[in-house]
């Protein structure tokens, strides 16, 4: 058989084979070894077939010879396994010196080609100094499979230590990214979590991010075939991920941050100080005005003020944004992709550190403005702790506020045609059933007239929340720029600048607001239509 002919084959027996190990195994870390035994197996096999009548069939013929020589192996070492453990796989002199040594870098590039759990464990045994014990404890292993991970570890290492692969850090410690989002419109393939999804993807971009670097070097940085790596490479600079510089070599295009603890605290005390200071500045006000709002004619679900809070601070929260303070348009960081969307990409590398706060009070996604070629309204709505809503972005759709609208204004029947429209709305919380009928669970504004009085009586902020403003975007961005490279720091500007009306800010406003007892948590049953407004009657 032809190569490409094998290579197609094998791509659309990757998942299959997987599952047929993962079956056997019931461990993922074995089934992963096991599925890369019996790919490497089948490929071999099919560059030595000229035509195959019943390809299935043969591959899981060698599918199961393979599982059947592997659970061998691993009789066989078990037995072995019972002689003293440092006659086994003591620390000896020539893999002591090789570890500390580590001539050429060798061992840690022979180390990346092994599987998951056997990479793992000779890790945390020769580089962590960890017992076997431990290890076994750490991983969920019995000590027995540790020893055996050890022991063909060691066999295999030692066996292609003179095979020279040129391998980066990123090959052995490859990252993994959290918070992949956008500020824009997101396209028909999605955003940056979409594009981003796989590790590959995430430390393509991340090893182009401090330096420009060729297909080859990211290949070796990643300690993978440039092959593998090229296609990659080529569709996340066709969707503006990447953008290629001269010389071959490849950049990363969005906002990257590498959190440490110091770090989050330090912002995290700054944006506590800063939402006190936006609370006595500007907010306290909200409280005092109940009956100018309820006079603009907003509806509020069960009259409750706190509920309208709730929704109007947040959304008030945006009046904090100052024009001057943009000293990065949203035109220099975003990009137009080839599938509709248009947005400035950002993610966020994970890594394992303690802080002295709870994260997820403090979580936001927002703003989502959703509105109607043919109808005239607008559904805004953030995301937070506090409402308890599962979907962000993808499941805020246009159709349920345009569902909503309809039932409003009773044009909506309750008959089988309708049925998935109010499923929606009563699995959003929007309508709930009462004892006295159908209610409206979130804010709206039922024509252009009470939009418009409820936006004029939105207090205008003070000069002083605005220079205090100024003081905070400065603050975040010096403290988001260390360790960036020097073509991110626009980018870096541009996710710190008007702070005072960030999502993360208004999350902090909310919790200061709760924490001194001016804003009153809602029941459960209200919490799901909190942080929204309908607004009908508007373009």
């Amino acid at each position: 058989m032809e190569k490409h002919q094998a290579d197609r084959v094998i791509m659309d027996y990757i998942k299959p084979l997987f599952g047929f190990a993962l079956n056997k195994t019931g461990k993922i870390a074995e089934a992963e070894e096991l599925a890369g035994r019996i790919t490497l197996e089948v490929y071999q096999a099919l560059l030595k077939k000229a035509d195959l009548q019943d390809p299935n069939s043969y591959i899981f013929k060698i599918a199961h010879y393979v599982w059947a020589r592997f659970v061998g192996e691993k009789t066989r070492a078990s037995n072995q396994l019972r002689m003293d453990d440092k006659e086994l796989i003591s620390r000896n002199e020539d893999f002591d010196t090789i570890i500390h040594q580590e001539t050429a870098g060798l061992l840690r590039r022979e180390i990346a080609v092994l599987s998951h759990q056997q990479r793992e464990i000779v890790v945390k045994y020769y580089y962590g100094g960890m017992k076997i014990s431990e290890i076994a404890a750490a991983l969920g292993l019995s000590s027995g499979t540790v020893k055996w991970h050890l022991f063909e570890a060691k066999k295999e290492l030692k066996h292609k230590m003179n095979a020279i692969r040129s391998m980066g850090n990123l090959g052995i410690n490859p990252i993994r990214m959290t918070g992949l989002g956008h500020s824009g419109s997101p396209g028909k393939k999605g955003d940056t979590a979409d594009f981003l999804a796989t590790a590959i993807r995430q430390n393509i971009a991340f090893a182009a991010y401090q330096k420009p670097l060729t297909v080859h070097e990211i290949a070796e940085e990643l300690g993978i075939s440039p092959v593998f790596v090229k296609d990659e490479i080529e569709e996340l600079e066709q969707y503006g991920f990447l953008d290629q510089l001269p010389g071959g070599k490849y950049r990363a295009n969005l906002y990257i941050e590498d959190p440490s603890r110091n770090k989050s605290e330090a912002l995290h005390r700054l944006f506590e100080a800063y939402a006190e200071i936006a609370v006595e500045e500007y907010f306290k006000t909200f409280f005092s005005m109940a009956d100018v709002f309820r006079k603009t004619g907003v509806y509020i679900p069960g009259g409750d003020i706190h509920l309208l809070l709730w929704s109007l601070i947040p959304y008030a929260g945006k009046q904090l944004s100052f024009k001057e303070l943009d000293r990065v348009s949203h035109q220099e960081v975003s990009v137009s992709r080839q599938d509709g969307g248009h947005y400035a990409a950002f993610a966020k590398i994970v890594r394992a550190f303690d802080v002295s706060f709870d994260r997820s009070l403090y979580f936001f996604c927002g703003d989502m403005n959703r509105d109607s070629d043919e109808l005239t309204l607008q559904g805004w709505q953030i995301d937070m702790y506090w409402c308890g809503r599962l979907g962000g972005w993808r499941d805020n759709l246009s159709s349920d506020f345009i569902s909503l609208m309809h039932v409003i204004h009773g044009h909506l029947p309750q008959n089988h045609a309708n049925i998935d429209a109010y499923r929606r709305l009563f699995d959003k919380h929007y309508l709930r059933q009462t004892d006295s009928g159908l209610e409206v669970n979130i804010v709206y504004c039922k024509d252009k007239q009470t939009g418009e009085r409820l936006h004029e009586a939105i207090p205008h902020p003070s000069e002083r929340i605005q220079e205090a403003a100024a003081k905070l975007d400065e603050a975040v961005y010096q403290l988001n720029r260390e360790g960036q490279p020097e073509h991110a720091h626009k980018y870096v500007r541009y996710w710190s600048q008007n702070s005072m009306a960030s999502g993360t800010m208004r999350a902090y406003i909310l919790k200061h607001l709760v924490d001194i007892g001016m804003l009153k948590i809602p029941d459960p049953h209200r919490q799901k239509g909190m942080c929204t407004i309908l607004f009908m009657g508007q373009s």
